[in-house]
């Protein structure tokens, strides 16, 4: 199959980079762009290491952001028209190009990648061992790739070769043997590569530890507990990671492994490269613009517990119960915007901006209006204040995480990593499998060895058996309620969402804010009066079908995405997921 512009890629990717030294011109000249085959490539370690790199292009802000979290409801996408805001909100269509197409195609278009490099990587004349490192590291990306289509659309052609053109016209293949293989391949990837953390010039690639962590992730998301919990108890018995002791360090460039190698806690991500390897979130979590972009739900708020270990408020997390011992560490009903900040679990002021902070966002919400803040008090509403020089959000919060106030406003120039997995997950991974392997519990052992480490990082109460029963809280809903505010922004929100059936409960709901009380105390006027409040009290973006509006999940549907119809009408085979028509 065609190869000439795949090795055109490679070797722009080693100049980018700045692979190539001296000793390496005649290499080009050896191998000039417009004549490179796959005979005359795979020879040297180098070549492969050049081949590797456009592999982890996989590993991308688009799949971990605008997929796996802004389809879910935890960060809500700025724009209610584009195909993102859709999925979140039950109106997808069948024939929508973006997000469905487009997602479907990237992944697709990694996977080539990482299968014209497995089809090759043998022809390298080098030690076997050598050339399995390489392809181990493959096979984990590769397999994150499938974990993103068996998410979001269960059955997805298996492909593990580079195909030709009278193979490209396959059915789909079930999900559990999709799901089989890339597990499969990940215990080989696990066996071959190294065990010793790579730091230095391969600070980036992926060890023996994070095609562990790969393995445990798929085995939970596909129910596969015993799998997910003996992967995540190797790394946590026998790994070299561990938790940092600044929790906001995994989310800034200072705690980059290749600035801070005594960063043992990101397992696998997406390496900062100048002018190559960059993104664009600082500017999107916030910054003066016409609105914020990735814009915190309300619910995330409500989410974060008091330092006491108990709600501030019951929630989504309760919702309807009156049972819960609420703390009485917080203010309800809630009079100012500061009130949602106060004595609450510290991972809520590492993850959102506080009133206080030192502020990115030009103008904010105070009644000097057009006048710039170096810190943070009030939300800006665009309906309030007009113009673009303050940061227009859609629900009244921001996002701190991966938003530096040295670059907010330089378009993609964004200078830190992307996680794609942390040591954190592990541990949670591994308290969520032993629950459904023990029926719904777990030892305070066990707590104490996984979730509870969490919680000491940063000076949290600490979840305790005997307190959760005083207190009528449910231990499987505080194991979520940890997922969601330990790996927020981690490019898992929608894959838990979809794990735990808890769409109906939290996708198609209103996009709320600040209760009207809170905006008309501190803003001067609900920024929505139009929309009325929701049942919580909270001003409302855009409605539900419960305020009247159109915002629903259909669980006969919503729960897997459509297959892309410009797919469909090139491959009849393909089929279509249930509700979605033909």
């Amino acid at each position: 199959m065609k190869t000439n512009k795949s090795i055109k890629i490679l070797l722009a990717a080693m100049l980018a980079a700045g692979m190539l030294t001296s000793c390496d011109d005649s290499f080009l000249d050896k191998y000039p762009h417009n004549e490179a085959t796959n005979a005359t490539y795979w020879k040297t370690s180098d070549q492969l290491r050049a081949a590797l790199y456009p592999c982890y292009d996989a590993f991308t802000k688009d799949n971990v952001f605008n997929w796996m979290e802004s389809c879910a409801e935890t960060c809500q996408w700025g724009n209610t028209t584009q195909g993102i805001a859709k999925v979140a909100s039950g109106l997808l269509s069948a024939t929508e190009g973006f997000p469905v197409t487009t997602y479907w195609s990237n992944c697709y278009q990694s996977i080539y990648t990482c299968n014209e490099f497995l089809d090759n990587y043998n022809k390298a004349e080098i030690p076997q061992a050598e050339k399995d490192v390489y392809a181990g590291e493959v096979k984990t990306i590769r397999a994150y790739c499938y974990f993103l289509l068996t998410t979001v659309w269960g059955d997805v052609p298996w492909v593990d070769h580079v195909i030709t053109a009278s193979e490209a016209y396959m059915a789909r293949t079930p999900r559990k043997e999709v799901v089989d293989n890339i597990l499969k391949d990940l215990t080989w990837a696990a066996e071959v590569l190294p065990a010793e953390r790579q730091l230095g010039k391969d600070a980036g690639r992926i060890d023996r530890w994070g095609a562990l962590a790969m393995k445990a992730r798929i085995a939970l998301q596909n129910e596969m507990w015993q799998v997910a919990a003996d992967a995540a108890k190797e790394i946590i018995d026998n790994g070299p990671y561990d938790l940092m002791p600044d929790y906001s360090l995994c989310y800034k460039k200072e705690g980059d492994t290749e600035v801070y190698p005594a960063n043992n806690e990101a397992m696998i991500y997406s390496v900062f490269v100048p002018d190559l390897r960059m993104h664009n979130l600082a500017n999107e979590t916030c910054q003066p613009c016409d609105y914020i972009r990735l814009n915190p739900a309300k619910s995330l708020v409500d989410a974060y517990l008091c330092t006491d270990g108990k709600p501030a408020v019951a929630g989504l997390e309760y919702y309807h119960r009156t049972d819960v011992a609420l703390s009485d560490l917080y203010k309800r009903p809630e009079e100012h915007y500061a009130d949602y900040f106060k004595n609450r679990d510290p991972r809520m002021a590492y993850t959102l901006y506080c009133p206080g902070d030192a502020w990115p966002g030009g103008d904010d919400g105070d009644r000097e209006y057009m006048k710039p803040n170096k810190i943070f008090n009030l939300p800006r509403f665009a309906t309030l204040q007009k113009g673009t020089n303050g940061a227009n959000g859609r629900t009244g919060f921001y996002f701190k995480k991966y938003n530096d106030p040295e670059i907010a406003g330089n378009y993609n120039m964004a200078h830190n990593n992307i996680n794609i997995l942390r040591y954190s997950e592990v541990l949670l991974i591994y308290a969520e499998a032993m629950l459904n392997l023990q029926g719904g519990t777990l030892t305070q052992e066990q707590i104490d060895y996984t979730i509870n480490k969490l919680r000491k990082r940063v000076g949290m109460h600490e979840m305790k058996l005997d307190e959760l029963a005083q207190w009528h809280m449910d231990l499987t809903t505080e194991l979520r309620r940890e997922r969601r505010v330990e790996l927020t922004l981690d490019g898992m929100r929608y894959p838990d969402i979809l794990r735990w059936h808890e769409g109906e409960l939290r996708m198609g709901r209103a996009i709320t804010g600040p209760s009207a009380q809170v905006c008309i105390n501190d803003l001067g006027a609900n920024p929505y009066a139009d929309n009325g409040v929701d049942e919580f009290g909270d001003i409302i973006f855009e409605k539900s079908k419960a305020e009247g509006g159109s915002r629903t999940f259909d669980p006969a549907k919503n729960y897997l995405w459509p297959v892309p119809y410009a797919e469909r009408l090139k491959n009849p085979a393909l089929g279509q997921n249930p509700g979605w028509g033909q």
